[in-house]
């Protein structure tokens, strides 16, 4: 094999809808383990996850995102606001321009918060986190509901 070249494996591993990681079945239990495969996890433009060394990339399943966003802290008011959000891995972004804040909403019209974070990947907001942000939430001038961070407005909802 030429020095360039890079062995593509697909591993067996698989990241859960909670945020879990599982390898052949069976959860990854070590904290640290699961945070260095996070670290060269990326997201690429064929719409697979990628776990990326410098000699070996392969992919990975992830059912939803790959990154959980389990609480914010809000500090400041409207335009001065500033949310931050932390994920399942205690690494911790300031909502706003690099890390913005996108919502779908499922069949039922329930929201689906995610919020950008790297390499292309993105962290599902829980529940209970997306409705403390919500606490935080003013009205625009065009009847929407959303927060101010790092001077920028992300629209939660509109009424019409």
């Amino acid at each position: 094999m030429l020095m360039d070249q890079k062995k593509i494996h697909n591993y067996d591993i698989r990241i859960a809808s909670n945020g879990d990681w599982y390898h052949e079945g069976s959860k990854i239990k070590r904290f640290e383990l699961v945070k260095l495969f996070a670290s060269v996890l990326h997201y690429k433009e064929d719409k697979n996850y990628w776990l990326i060394t410098p000699k070996e990339e392969g992919i990975i399943k992830v059912d939803d995102a790959p990154f959980i966003i389990k609480q914010i802290h809000y500090e400041g008011n409207q335009e001065k606001g500033n949310c931050w959000v932390t994920t399942n891995l205690d690494e911790k972004f300031l909502l706003g321009e690099k890390n913005y804040l996108r919502i779908e909403f499922d069949s039922n019209k329930n929201p689906r918060p995610y919020v950008f974070i790297y390499r292309g990947l993105e962290a599902l907001m829980l529940r209970s986190a997306y409705y403390d942000m919500v606490n935080y939430a003013v009205k625009d001038e065009k009847g929407c509901y959303g927060i101010w961070s790092d001077k920028t407005f992300f629209k939660i909802d509109c009424i019409k």
